[in-house]
C-alpha cells in the first residue's frame, strides 16, 4: 500500500515513521542539526523540522541549551532525551553466559560473563540475575531502570508464540515461552532471538558486514547453525527455524544427508582415524581422547594427521556453504563458532571444495566481533525495542516502521 494514497491515516503513519527515523538518528548521534538529520534520514529539512517539533512536544527530544554546544556554522542543535536509559543484552551459551549493559544511544556501559554450571531453566535464571546485578553495580545503575532485555539462545524461537525449541543441551528451555516467563521475573520487556541470528544482526550493525545487505553466517562448534541476512534483515522463516543446519545431519535408512562438522562429530572422526592406525598416525602428536583445540593447534604447526582432520572439517563446512549459496545466492559467508572461527588452517581445503560445488566466487570471512557477536546482537535488539516502546508510549506506534 502506498502511504501517499492512504488518506489521513496513511499520512499520519508517514509522519510517525519520519519522527521515529529522526529520533533513532538522534539516539545514534546527538547533538545534531536539522541539516545533518535530513542528510542521515533521507527526508527534507521541512519534514525534519516538523518531526522535531512533535518530538520536542512529546519530551523525546530537547534543544541543546545555548552555550552547551555549538555547531560548526552556528545552527541550532538537538539531542535525544533519555539517551542513558539502560538496556541489557545477554548471550546464553553452552559454556558461558555473557551480559552487556548499554544506554539507548547504544553506548556500552558495563559487561560481564559467568561460566554455565547448571543448564536447567532455573540455573540459567540464577546466572542471569547474578550478571544483571553485576553489570548494574559496575555502571552505577538501578536494576529497576532497565528498559528492555535482549537474549540470544541456541535453538529455534517461534516468531508468533515465542516458544523455544531444539535448544540443544538446554533441555530446560525447550517448549518454554522464555521471553514471556522472564519479562515478569526481570521487570522489563524481554526479546528472545536465536543466537546465530543475533550474531548476524551484530555483524550487520557493528562488524564486517556493515555495508552488506545480503550475506550468510554459519556457526560451527558444539552445534551447527546458520543465519541469513537478506535485504538487510534477518530471514527467520515461518517457524523461526531458517538456518537450522542440524536438521541436515539426521540419519535415515541411506545414511546421513550431509556430513556433520560439529565438534562432537569431528572428535569421533579423529578418534576413528587414530584407531585405524593409518600412515599419518605414527608421527602425530594427537592422542586419544582427542582434544579438538589441540588438533587445530597441531595443524597450524604442520602435523599431517591434524591437518587431515582439519581439512575434513573444512570440506564439510564447504558443503554447507554451497547449500546456502545455492538457495539464497549470497556471495559472502561469515564463519563463527569454535570450529568456524578456527578453520584458517583448513582454508585451502575449504575454498577448493567450495569452488568445486559453486561455479562463482564466494567470500568466506571471519567475524570481526568474535565471541561478543551474540551478546552485541542481543543488546542491539534491546536498544531497538526500548526506543520503539518509548516512542509508542508517547506518540503511537507507526504501522510501517520496522519493529
Amino acid at each position: 500500500m502506498e502511504l501517499s494514497r492512504a488518506g489521513p491515516a496513511g499520512l499520519k503513519d508517514m509522519r510517525r515513521s519520519n519522527e521515529l527515523a529522526v529520533l533513532d538518528e538522534l539516539y545514534r548521534r546527538s547533538p545534531s542539526t536539522r541539516t545533518a538529520l535530513a542528510r542521515a534520514t533521507g527526508v527534507t529539512k521541512p519534514t525534519v523540522s516538523a518531526a522535531l517539533a512533535s518530538l520536542i512536544d512529546a519530551g523525546l527530544v530537547e534543544p541543546v541549551e545555548s552555550g552547551a554546544a555549538v555547531s560548526k556554522y552556528g545552527a541550532e542543535l538537538f539531542q535525544a532525551a533519555g539517551r542513558s536509559l539502560p538496556v541489557l543484552g545477554l548471550d546464553v551459551g553452552t559454556r558461558y553466559i555473557r551480559a552487556q549493559l548499554a544506554g539507548l544511544d547504544d553506548r556500552l556501559l558495563a559487561e560481564a560473563d559467568t561460566p554455565v554450571g547448571d543448564l536447567t531453566l532455573d540455573g540459567i535464571i540464577v546466572a542471569i540475575l547474578h550478571l544483571r546485578t553485576e553489570v548494574c553495580r559496575e555502571a552505577g545503575i538501578e536494576v529497576r531502570d532497565i528498559q528492555a532485555i535482549g537474549i540470544g539462545v541456541p535453538g529455534v524461537v517461534h516468531p508468533r508464540t515465542g516458544r523455544v525449541e531444539m535448544a540443544g543441551g538446554f533441555d530446560g528451555l525447550n517448549g518454554t515461552a522464555l521471553g514471556e516467563e522472564l519479562s515478569g521475573l526481570l521487570g522489563a520487556r524481554v526479546i528472545v532471538e536465536n543466537d546465530v541470528n543475533a550474531a548476524a544482526l551484530a555483524e550487520r550493525q557493528y562488524g564486517a558486514c556493515v555495508e552488506l545487505d545480503d550475506f550468510a553466517m554459519i556457526s560451527v562448534g558444539a552445534g551447527v547453525g546458520a543465519a541469513l541476512v537478506l535485504g538487510g534483515r534477518v530471514h527467520r522463516g515461518r517457524q523461526g527455524s531458517a538456518g537450522e543446519l542440524d536438521l541436515l545431519f539426521g540419519l535415515d535408512p541411506r545414511g546421513r544427508t550431509l556430513a556433520d562438522p560439529s565438534s562432537e562429530a569431528m572428535v569421533s572422526y579423529a578418534d576413528a582415524l587414530l584407531r585405524a592406525r593409518g600412515p599419518l598416525v605414527s608421527t602425530t602428536r594427537v592422542t586419544s581422547p582427542v582434544n579438538l583445540p589441540q588438533v587445530f593447534a597441531a595443524a597450524e604447526s604442520g602435523d599431517p594427521f591434524a591437518q587431515a582432520v582439519v581439512d575434513e572439517a573444512a570440506r564439510r563446512i564447504a558443503a554447507l556453504c554451497a547449500c546456502l549459496v545455492a538457495v539464497a545466492d549470497v556471495d559472502t559467508i561469515v564463519l563463527i563458532g569454535g570450529i568456524g572461527a578456527s578453520i584458517e588452517p583448513g582454508r585451502a581445503a575449504l575454498e577448493a571444495r567450495l569452488a568445486e560445488l559453486v561455479p562463482w566466487p564466494t567470500a568466506l570471512i571471519q567475524s570481526s566481533l568474535g565471541r561478543a557477536g551474540t551478546v552485541q546482537g542481543a543488546r542491539s535488539l534491546a536498544v531497538r525495542e526500548a526506543r520503539r516502546e518509548i516512542f509508542a508510549q508517547n506518540l503511537g506506534r507507526p504501522l510501517h516502521a520496522a519493529f
